[in-house]
């Protein structure tokens, strides 16, 4: 029951805000202690200017004197002006000095904290006064005489320089009771300081024993405790976990074998899958290159075979004159045969490029696109715009081909279904691989999977797209905007690729 009333007086909440008051109350403590050293430092700092400037009354006044008495020696060869200046001067701060040091405002003297004259200082002031006034008045007197000049001036001078005189003393006596006063008020405050110090350092260490001895040390012994039962638990628990290991391994010894007969099984799953792939890969690369063939021997029949017949036919039919005999109508048959002779001729030539074209072959991929961009052009009155870095560059024959269907079908797409009027065709040679980018300005479309069913030959040529950069080993991706058209790009790494990757955004 005694363990339980412990938690519950030093529950974490509880031990928290005790812990937060006990150190907040030093803490204020601290604070008023500074507090109080710094307040201290700067009455110190007053005291000292008040001590130092009262003292440097008594020596201004007998400069004062000085200055008077060499002034108005007629005889003297001394410099005037320049005693007479100084005088001024000296006149000037010792009544500016007195005005501060009898009203007690320090903030024209660049004095932080302001003086607070104690009743004894004002009565010593009040007493001083007369004394000052008279030396102050009879030195102006002075300062006019001399300034006005003249030997008639000396007898006035004389007077008022006794009277100065006569005060003079009784104001040096006067002042050295305000300097001392002002030392005794400023011991008093060191005394009192002394005093708060030692109240607020017992304080301190009251409070620490009180925070000790209610706080700290119960708080200490319930944690001893808690940390003797939680290493207590933490034996029980890692013989627990012990036994539950031994149990463990042996459940795992007798699942070894069963994960190592899944695990074969797995892999030669995996194997077969990887091969079926592969065989698929080749038999279909295998009749890609059959089709190309087969599309080569067609392009070279319908050139050497039917185009030659084709250009003989075009030949005769040239040389065939209309006369005076045929009829009008006959003329007409005669020019429509003609035209449609070179329309079939041409056509025959479009069927056997599109089929395989000899610059392919002959000159490289690069002059293949670029004639096929410019057939394009001729053919279809669309403005395709062919960019390359691949400077006549070889490369294995399967990838021109492959490039070149690719690039066949993206324009085909382009023209015929995207409606497209402005194409941009681009390949590109890095140092890891080459790529082929087609953009157009077409209608495109939102989703390849929708245009399967929308429209079948469209997605036919999308698929074709697809098998020749997986064949390749390359990546397609296909990014296309309804209104914004559509931009194809076939990256084909030389380094070896895992697995071809299809990206349709």
């Amino acid at each position: 029951m005694l363990d339980f009333l412990r938690f519950q007086i030093f529950s974490p909440d509880k031990f928290t805000k005790l812990y937060i008051i006990a150190l907040s109350l030093v803490a204020i403590l601290t604070i008023l202690g500074q507090l109080l050293v710094q307040n201290t430092l700067d009455n110190q700092l007053t005291d000292s200017w008040l001590v130092n400037y009262s003292g440097r009354q008594r020596f201004q006044s007998q400069k004062i004197v000085k200055d008077i008495l060499l002034l108005k020696d007629q005889k003297s060869f001394i410099d005037k002006s320049f005693y007479l200046n100084d005088l001024k001067k000296t006149l000037s701060n010792w009544e500016k000095f007195h005005g501060v040091l009898s009203s007690g405002v320090l903030r024209d003297m660049g004095i932080r904290t302001q003086n607070q004259n104690s009743d004894t200082i004002r009565k010593l002031f009040r007493n001083i006064n007369p004394d000052f006034q008279i030396i102050s008045n009879s030195t102006h007197q002075i300062i006019i005489l001399l300034e006005e000049g003249g030997i008639n001036k000396q007898e006035m001078i004389q007077k008022y320089f006794d009277l100065i005189l006569k005060h003079e003393m009784v104001f040096l006596k006067k002042m050295d009771k305000i300097v001392f006063q002002y030392d005794v008020e400023v011991n008093e405050k060191v005394k009192r300081l002394r005093s708060i110090e030692v109240y607020l350092l017992f304080l301190t260490f009251f409070i620490l024993f009180i925070e000790g001895f209610f706080i700290f040390r119960p708080a200490v012994n319930a944690i001893h405790k808690y940390i003797i039962e939680i290493i207590s638990s933490k034996t029980k628990t890692t013989e627990a976990n012990n036994a539950l290991q031994i149990a463990n391994q042996q459940l795992e010894e007798s699942n070894n074998l069963l994960k190592y007969t899944k695990e074969q099984l797995l892999e030669a799953t995996h194997q077969r899958h990887l091969l079926e792939i592969s065989e698929q890969k080749i038999r279909t690369i295998t009749l890609l290159e059959g089709q190309e063939d087969e599309r080569r021997r067609l392009s070279r029949e319908l050139h050497d075979g039917l185009g030659q017949m084709l250009t003989g036919l075009k030949l005769l039919a040239e040389s065939i004159r209309p006369d005076e005999n045929h009829s009008e109508k006959e003329k007409k048959s005669l020019k429509k045969l003609k035209e449609l002779i070179k329309e079939t001729i041409q056509e025959t030539r479009n069927i056997s490029q599109n089929l395989m074209p000899p610059v392919l072959s002959d000159f490289g991929i690069e002059a293949a696109l670029k004639e096929l961009a410019t057939n394009y052009k001729k053919n279809f009155l669309v403005n395709v715009s062919f960019s390359s870095t691949v400077s006549d560059k070889r490369f294995d024959k399967n990838l021109e081909i492959g490039l070149y269907r690719i690039a066949q079908e993206g324009l085909n797409n382009a023209v015929k279904h995207a409606e497209a009027k402005e194409i941009e065709m681009k390949i590109l040679l890095n140092k890891e691989s080459i790529d082929l980018i087609i953009k157009d300005n077409g209608k495109g479309f939102n989703n390849f999977k929708e245009k399967k069913t929308s429209n079948n030959l469209m997605s036919q040529g999308l698929y074709n797209l697809q098998e020749r950069a997986r064949l390749l080993d390359a990546h397609l991706i296909l990014h296309s905007v309804i209104g914004e058209g559509t931009e194809i790009k076939v990256s084909l790494s030389f380094k070896k690729q895992t697995e071809p990757t299809v990206f349709i955004i």
